[in-house]
C-alpha cells in the first residue's frame, strides 16, 4: 500500500469517557439512554479531525471486553482499582459505533486486545513504511510510541501550544527519552493502572536514574552515590519493578489485518446531531 494521506488513530475507550464526563451538556436517545459520550466523543473528533488533521484518514480503535485479560494474569492489581469506578460511558459504546459505521469512519476492536495495543501496532507499522501518525489521546501509557519520529500524540484538552506531544516533549519534560518511558514509569508508578513503581521514587529521582540512555537492567550495577537509598529499594522489589515494566510495556504485534487503513484521507466528519438522527437515536 502506497499511503497517500497521514492517519489520525483515535484511543476510543479514552476520548468515550473523556466525551460523558466532560461535555458539558447531557443528551439522551429516545429510549432514555444517556448517549452523552456518543455524541461528545462524535462532535470532538470532528473538532480535532477538522482543525489538527484535516486530510487525514481517521481510524478508531477500543478495547476488547477481555483486553486486559493477559495483564490482570500478570499482575492481578492491574485496573483493580476500577472495579467500582464509574462506567457508564459503555452503555453509549454501540450507539457510537452505529454513529461511526453511518459516518464512514473505520473502527476497530480487537478480540483479547487492549486499545492501546491495537494502536501500538498499527502506529508503528505506518511509521516504519514512512507515513506520518497522530494518536488522538491523553493517556501518558502512549508515549512510548514516540520512540518513531514520524508518530505524534494529539491531546486537544491540553493548553494551546502543548496540545501535540512529541519524543521531544517527553525528553525536555520528563528527562527521559521515550524508549525509556516504560522503565520510568516502572519506577514512578502508575496510579491508573494500580501500579505502585517503587516507594519514593518521583519523576525526577527516576530521570536521574536512568540518566544517560540506562535501562532497568543496569540500575543494580549503577553506582549508589546520592541515589543510594532507591537503588536499594529498587533491589529489594527488583521483580516486582520489572513485572510492572513488562505491564507498561506495549505491545506491537497484535495480528492487526493490514487492510484496516486504506491510504485514503478521510472527509470532513457528519455533524454528531444528524449521526444521531440517522442512528434513529433522535
Amino acid at each position: 500500500m502506497t499511503a497517500t494521506a497521514p492517519l489520525l488513530l483515535v484511543d476510543g475507550h479514552h476520548l468515550l469517557y473523556r466525551s460523558h464526563f466532560g461535555f458539558p451538556k447531557r443528551f439522551q436517545a429516545l429510549d432514555g439512554t444517556d448517549v452523552t459520550g456518543a455524541f461528545g466523543f462524535v462532535a470532538l473528533l470532528r473538532k480535532a479531525h477538522r482543525e489538527h488533521c484535516a486530510g487525514h484518514e481517521v481510524v478508531v480503535v477500543f478495547d476488547a471486553e477481555d483486553g486486559a485479560a493477559g495483564r490482570v494474569e500478570a499482575d492481578p492489581a492491574y485496573k483493580a482499582n476500577r472495579a467500582n469506578a464509574d462506567h457508564s460511558p459503555i452503555q453509549a459504546l454501540a450507539p457510537l459505533k452505529e454513529m461511526l459505521d453511518l459516518g464512514g469512519v473505520r473502527w476497530l476492536e480487537w478480540p483479547g486486545a487492549e486499545g492501546d495495543d491495537v494502536l501500538a501496532t498499527i502506529s508503528t507499522r505506518e511509521a516504519a513504511a514512512g507515513r506520518a501518525v497522530v494518536v488522538l489521546s491523553g493517556d501518558r501509557d502512549l508515549y512510548g510510541l514516540l520512540a518513531e519520529d514520524c508518530i505524534r500524540i494529539l491531546n486537544p484538552q491540553a493548553p494551546p501550544g502543548r496540545q501535540f506531544v512529541t519524543a521531544g516533549t517527553v525528553a525536555v519534560r520528563y528527562g527521559v527519552t521515550a524508549a525509556q518511558w516504560a522503565d520510568f514509569r516502572a519506577l514512578t508508578g502508575d496510579p491508573a493502572d494500580n501500579l505502585s513503581g517503587v516507594a519514593g521514587v518521583g519523576p525526577v529521582t527516576a530521570a536521574r536514574l536512568l540518566g544517560g540512555g540506562r535501562q532497568l537492567e543496569d540500575l543494580p550495577a549503577t553506582a549508589p552515590g546520592r541515589l543510594a537509598k532507591p537503588l536499594a529499594r529498587i533491589r529489594e522489589t527488583w521483580q516486582d519493578v520489572l513485572r510492572e515494566r513488562s505491564i507498561l510495556r506495549l505491545n506491537h504485534e497484535v495480528p492487526v489485518p493490514q487492510d484496516i487503513v486504506t491510504g485514503t484521507a478521510t472527509p470532513e466528519l457528519t455533524a454528531p446531531a444528524l449521526l444521531m438522527k440517522a442512528a434513529g437515536l433522535w
